[in-house]
């Protein structure tokens, strides 16, 4: 092997010790950008949705034409945040109806059954699905999200 390689090693971070949603929360909070939808920006963490919970973040473009609802899920996808997801996303396009919307789902594995669900809803609700790979290098932790 190259003395320049460094094999990553894929960890899960539902089962990590010290990292957790919250912890993902605030990398995506700082950086928008790394979720792979473009320059956004931040407007809002943990919003109340009346009844209905917490909206993780919510994310804005440069333009201010288009939110993005954003659910973090540790693990597999599990049907209450795919439920949640959609909700927090009918609720933020009631409210403001100015902007175009779209319900992201991020999780460390999208399932073949989450997938078949966005295809149900192909065309009704804009659901976007990210997975997210948590990689460790020596004692450093990245990110990478793919669309899909």
């Amino acid at each position: 092997m190259s003395e320049n390689y460094v094999k990553p090693e894929r960890i899960s971070l539902r089962n990590h010790s010290e990292l957790d949603e919250k912890w993902v929360q605030e990398i995506i909070a700082q950086d928008p950008s790394i979720i792979g939808l473009g320059n956004l920006i931040l407007k809002d963490k943990e919003r109340i949705q009346p009844h209905a919970g917490r909206l993780d973040l919510l994310l804005q473009d440069e333009d201010a034409t288009k939110r993005y609802e954003v659910e973090i899920q540790l693990g597999k996808t599990d049907e209450s945040h795919i439920i949640r997801t959609i909700e927090y996303w009918d609720i933020e396009r009631k409210r403001f109806p100015q902007y175009e919307h779209y319900a992201v789902l991020i999780a460390e594995d999208i399932t073949s059954r989450f997938l078949n669900v966005i295809s149900l809803f192909n065309g009704a609700i804009p659901l976007i699905a990210i997975q997210m790979n948590a990689i460790k290098v020596d004692k450093n932790i990245s990110l990478v999200f793919t669309t899909v």
